[in-house]
């Protein structure tokens, strides 16, 4: 009995990798089954947003999401997070 193969190219991940990650499903995903705050304990919201330190542009749970998106892919710093992160929304 002959198996046949499916021959998958490179262009056929790119464009299914873009599909899935166009439509923010990691995000999604993330925001749907997996409640962060759940996992961060009171003390540690306590010191985030504390009255003596620095003004908070961002949300404890966004900075986290951040930091798990940022090594599920392994971005080495910051700078390529953004513009990872950026990128999608650009694209046609």
């Amino acid at each position: 009995m002959p198996i046949s193969a499916k021959q998958i190219t490179f262009l056929n991940i790119s464009t299914k990798f873009n599909k899935f990650f166009n439509q923010n499903n990691l995000h999604s995903l993330l925001n749907e089954f997996i409640d962060i705050s759940d996992f961060i304990p009171f003390s540690f919201y306590r010191k985030y947003y504390s009255k003596f330190g620095r003004k908070r542009n961002f949300s404890l749970v966004s900075m986290i999401n951040a930091f798990i998106i940022k090594n599920i892919f392994s971005i080495p710093t910051v700078d390529l997070l953004i513009i990872f992160l950026q990128t999608p929304s650009e694209l046609p």
